[in-house]
């Protein structure tokens, strides 16, 4: 009598699983590695965003962060930097007391903002986003941030952004059906 195995899974079903598992491990594992110094971080940050918001930066929407400090805190990854916008140019800093504007949320937040796979005034209502301080500068930079035009980005760093905010929203969608079916079955109708 001949032993009939289960088919192994394809390639590509192995490939999603195994991306799956990195995209929810990525957060604790940036967590844990050791930081380089603020000064790399400063300048690599500094050039990457003038490049990514020279647009931005010419129609003068961050003009309303001029001698105002924004920090950012991304919460699972243990991230935390302030942004200003001085000399025509955004500028990092790790030296700031007091912000007067907090975004602070979880990467998988900023992954789905970033990518447009979620609609910004939805995370912010949800608060899955978090502003905290001055709300009139608050609602000015959310408003910058509604303006970015992805498009004009690196096609290479969008297809990043896709890819993992594909998985981010695969993995909830996932878990949201698990969730209902659990609960469903649970219940008698």
């Amino acid at each position: 009598m001949k032993k009939v195995f289960p088919m192994p899974p394809s390639p590509t079903v192995v490939a999603q699983k195994v991306a799956q598992k990195m995209s929810s491990d990525i957060p604790r594992i940036i967590k844990h590695l050791p930081k380089p110094p603020f000064i790399l971080q400063k300048k690599l940050g500094e050039k990457i965003l003038g490049k990514l918001m020279a647009e931005q930066i010419e129609m003068g929407d961050f003009d309303c962060l001029a001698d105002k400090w924004v920090n950012i805190v991304v919460n699972d990854m243990g991230l935390s930097f302030f942004l200003t916008f001085r000399d025509e140019q955004l500028q990092l800093s790790n030296q700031i007391t007091q912000a007067d504007v907090i975004f602070s949320g979880n990467s998988k937040e900023f992954i789905l903002l970033a990518s447009r796979s979620e609609d910004p005034d939805t995370l912010f209502f949800q608060r899955r986003l978090l502003i905290e301080g001055d709300t009139e500068l608050a609602l000015a930079i959310k408003n910058s941030i509604d303006g970015i035009d992805f498009d004009n980005w690196p096609a290479w760093l969008n297809q990043i952004i896709q890819k993992v905010a594909s998985f981010v929203t695969q993995e909830e969608s996932e878990t949201s059906r698990t969730f209902s079916q659990h609960e469903f079955g649970h219940h008698h109708l």
